[in-house]
C-alpha cells in the first residue's frame, strides 16, 4: 500500500467510525471491506463496504443494551437493570413484650388448717396483650428465635404448684400449647423461661389491642397450721424478649419505605449535544415483582436524568401526580410473586425532555407508600423474611428519532506521511445511502496546538431520500463528492505539510428535522460507501 493510500484508508476509517460512533459501533471490522479493480478514474481505489444496521448491531458489545425489532424491522434499543428490595423489617419489628398482672383466686379462708391439705387454686383465664412499635395489627408470630419468660411472686403462706398453659402459643411441629410449671415456695419467687424458635403465637384482636390468651392453675399446699385469708394474691409478669420471626401477619400500617435507588449508566448519547437527538415516544417502564403481602403505592418523584455537563431532568406529569399501584399476594399465597407493571411514555410524563439532555445517567429512586389502597386493614398483610421486591427497569427507546446538527470530532495524526512528491491529492467519496439522513464533513489540518491550518467545509457525504408516509425508504439516493488539495492558491497543499492532525467533523441531520419530523430506523437500512483517491505527482526529467 502507498502512503497516500494508506492516508486516506485513514480518513475512509475516521468517516466510519464517526459516522456509526451514535450507535456505539465505532470499533468496526474492515476486513471484510473489497478493494475494487483499477479503472482510470479511481487511480488509488481505497476500498468500498456495504453495511446494514442490522450488521452494525451485531458488532455491538454491550451486555447492558438489549437490540429488539418489531415485524417491519423497526429498532428498538432497550437498557435493563434489576435490583430487589429484602429489608422486611421496614415493614414490621418486633419489640419486647411486658405483661404484669394480678391472680385474684379469692379462696374459702382457712384460719388454720387442721391438717396437711391441696387446695385448688380455679383455672384463672388470662389475657395479654402483644404490643407492637406502631401500633401495628398483628393476627400471628412464627418465630426463629427469643425467649418467654414468668417471673411469679406467691402471696399465700403456702407453697403453690402451678403450670401457665399459654392456649395461643403453640409448637410448629406438633400443635400443642406452650405450658409454664414449677413450684412457688411459700410467699417466695419463681423464674421460668423457654424458647420460642419453632413456635408461633396466634393473636386476636380486642378492642383495637393485639391480645393472646393462656390458662394459670395452681394447687396450694396447705400445711398443718397454715392460714389463708381469702384476700391473697399472686404476682407475675409476663414477657417476651428478643423475638425474631420467620412470618409475621396482620395489617402494618401505612409506611413510606424506600424500596429502590439506583443509577443506570447511558453511554448510548456520548458526544451528542443536548436537544442533538430526540425520540419520538420512548418508555420508562418498571416491572415490580412483589413477595411481600403488602400493596404499596410506589412514586417516581425520585426519577431523574443527568448528563456529563451537570444538567439534570427531573420527571414530572401525571404519573408523579400520585403513587402507582402494586399489587401483593394474599396471605394465602405466601411464596408468590404478584408483578405489575408500569409504564411511563410521552402520554403521562416528560420523558422525552429526560432523554433530550443526551443524559449519561438516570437516576431511579422509588419510594412506596406500604398498604396504599388498603388502609381499612380489610387486606392482610404477611411478612417473610424470604420476602422481597424485585424492579426490573427498562430503559426503552424506539429509533423514531430527530437528528439535528449531531456532530463528532475524529482526530488522526498525519505526521509519519510524507506528501512532497505529490502535485495534487483527490479524495472521492461515493455513497448510495437509504438512512433518512443528510450528511456533511468538515475536513481540517490541525497544527500540533490544534489550531486549525485549513478547513475544508461542508463536504457532502450522504443524503436522504425523501420520506414516504410509510415511513421507510426503499430506494436509495447517491452522492459523489470530491475533495481536491493542490499546490494552488488556497488548496491547502502546504497547510498538509505543516499539519500534525487530521480532523474529520461529521455532522448529521435527519430528513426534514427542522419541522419536527421524526424518521424510523430499521434494521434492513443499507449505506453504501467507495472511497477512491486520485494522486498526480510531477517529475522533472
Amino acid at each position: 500500500m502507498t502512503k497516500y493510500t494508506r492516508y486516506f484508508n485513514t480518513i475512509f476509517y475516521g468517516l466510519i467510525s464517526i459516522l456509526f460512533s451514535m450507535c456505539n459501533a465505532g470499533e468496526l471490522d474492515f476486513d471484510d471491506i473489497e478493494v475494487p479493480t483499477y479503472t482510470p478514474t479511481v487511480v488509488a481505489p481505497i476500498g468500498k463496504t456495504t453495511y446494514t444496521i442490522e450488521s452494525l448491531i451485531e458488532k455491538l458489545n454491550d451486555s447492558t443494551i438489549v437490540i429488539t425489532e418489531d415485524n417491519s424491522k423497526l429498532l428498538y434499543v432497550s437498557y435493563r437493570d434489576t435490583t430487589s428490595f429484602n429489608d422486611y423489617l421496614s415493614f414490621i419489628e418486633l419489640e419486647d413484650v411486658t405483661n404484669p398482672g394480678v391472680i385474684d383466686a379469692s379462696l374459702t379462708p382457712i384460719p388454720g388448717s387442721p391438717s396437711d391439705q391441696d387446695v385448688v387454686i380455679p383455672t384463672q383465664d388470662l389475657s395479654f396483650e402483644y404490643s407492637s412499635p406502631n401500633d401495628e395489627e398483628l393476627d400471628s408470630v412464627k418465630y426463629t428465635a427469643g425467649t418467654i419468660t414468668l417471673d411469679i411472686q406467691n402471696g399465700y403462706a403456702s407453697a403453690i404448684e402451678y403450670e401457665l398453659t399459654l392456649n395461643d402459643i403453640v409448637d410448629l411441629s406438633t400443635g400443642d400449647p406452650m405450658i409454664l410449671s414449677g413450684t412457688l415456695p411459700a410467699s417466695g419467687s419463681d423464674n421460668v423461661s423457654q424458647q420460642l424458635a419453632n413456635h408461633k403465637t396466634l393473636i386476636e384482636q380486642i378492642s383495637n389491642t393485639n391480645i393472646f390468651t393462656g390458662a394459670f392453675d395452681g394447687t396450694l399446699k396447705v400445711k398443718t397450721g397454715d392460714f389463708i385469708n381469702g384476700t391473697e394474691f399472686i404476682n407475675y409478669t409476663l414477657t417476651i424478649t428478643g423475638a425474631e420471626f420467620s412470618e409475621i401477619y396482620g395489617w402494618f400500617g401505612d409506611k413510606t419505605i424506600d424500596i429502590n435507588n439506583q443509577s443506570i449508566e447511558i453511554d448510548f448519547f456520548e458526544g451528542i449535544s443536548e436537544n442533538g437527538l430526540v425520540f419520538n415516544n420512548p418508555q420508562l417502564n418498571f416491572y415490580i415483582n412483589n413477595a411481600f403481602g403488602v400493596p404499596m403505592g410506589v412514586n417516581f418523584t425520585g426519577v431523574s436524568s443527568s448528563n456529563a455537563n451537570g444538567t439534570t431532568a427531573n420527571l414530572s406529569g401525571t404519573i408523579t401526580d400520585s403513587p402507582q399501584f402494586v399489587r401483593a399476594p394474599s396471605t394465602s399465597q405466601v411464596g408468590n410473586i404478584a408483578t405489575s407493571v408500569i409504564n411511563i411514555d410521552e402520554s403521562n410524563s416528560n420523558m422525552r425532555d429526560l432523554l433530550a439532555i443526551s443524559p449519561n445517567q438516570f437516576n431511579i429512586a422509588l419510594t412506596a407508600e406500604a398498604n396504599y389502597t388498603n388502609d381499612d386493614g380489610s387486606d392482610r398483610n404477611f411478612v417473610t423474611t424470604e420476602s422481597n421486591v424485585e424492579v426490573v427497569t427498562e430503559i426503552n427507546l424506539p429509533l423514531n428519532v430527530k437528528l439535528t446538527d449531531v456532530s463528532r470530532d475524529f482526530p488522526t495524526g498525519i505526521e509519519g506521511f510524507d506528501f512532497e512528491d505529490a502535485d495534487t491529492i483527490k479524495l472521492v467519496l461515493n455513497t448510495i445511502n437509504q438512512l433518512p439522513f443528510d450528511g456533511t464533513i468538515d475536513m481540517q489540518f490541525l497544527a500540533a496546538d490544534s489550531s486549525v491550518l485549513k478547513e475544508f467545509p461542508d463536504i457532502l457525504f450522504f443524503t436522504s431520500a425523501e420520506v414516504p408516509t410509510s415511513g421507510k425508504i426503499e430506494e436509495p439516493t447517491t452522492n459523489s463528492s470530491i475533495v481536491k488539495v493542490h499546490k494552488g492558491e488556497d488548496g491547502g497543499y502546504q497547510e498538509l505539510l505543516d499539519a500534525s492532525v487530521l480532523n474529520l467533523v461529521m455532522r448529521v441531520t435527519s430528513y426534514n428535522a427542522g419541522e419536527d419530523n421524526f424518521v424510523k430506523i430499521f434494521s434492513d437500512y443499507e449505506l453504501i460507501i467507495q472511497v477512491g483517491t486520485e494522486v498526480n505527482v510531477n517529475h522533472e526529467l
